[in-house]
């Protein structure tokens, strides 16, 4: 496992995976807050009286639904540390399967470590299985950041054929 410098391109897939669980963390927070302070508030301006211990049950709704988003952000630190590093970590091999899962493709990784990493559902079809792959992650939070037989960044090209799909 080789270490190099990330790409401005990987920088940008860190990016983004960042913006979008900070913006799926930040909708959480304003529904929950919208659901548990909310609903008292309305209830108050038609002069319906809460029960006894809402604002209790309320700091206790939020205490417990607040600890996922916790987890969420320490993975964004943790992608955030990795991006000022600047680094990330190489192999190839040939030990290697693509599975088919209930919620898409799955490629599993043997030798040199075992990993594990959800696909695109058109980038099993890009992978001819018989050869070695090469493949690029962070080294902390293993974000797949490059898949390749032939130097060509295979997810990039899924990406762009999205794109053009939409």
């Amino acid at each position: 496992m080789n270490e190099l410098e990330l790409s401005q391109s990987n920088k940008d897939r860190i990016k983004g995976n960042i913006k979008v669980t900070l913006t799926l963390g930040l909708l959480f927070t304003i529904a929950l807050i919208a659901v548990v302070l909310v609903i008292p508030t309305i209830l108050v301006l038609f002069n319906i009286k809460p029960d006894e211990g809402l604002i209790k049950r309320g700091l206790i709704i939020i205490g417990a639904l607040f600890l996922p988003m916790l987890v969420i952000s320490w993975k964004n630190i943790i992608k955030y540390i990795e991006l000022k590093s600047g680094k990330k970590a190489r192999l190839m091999t040939g030990d290697y399967e693509i599975k088919e899962k209930k919620d898409g493709f799955v490629l599993r990784i043997n030798t040199p470590l075992k990993l594990e990493f959800d696909l695109h559902d058109k980038l099993p079809e890009l992978i001819k299985l018989k050869e070695p792959i090469t493949i690029e992650l962070t080294q902390l939070s293993r974000t797949l950041l490059f898949i390749s037989q032939d130097n060509v960044n295979l997810l990039d090209m899924v990406e762009r054929t999205n794109k053009t799909d939409n």
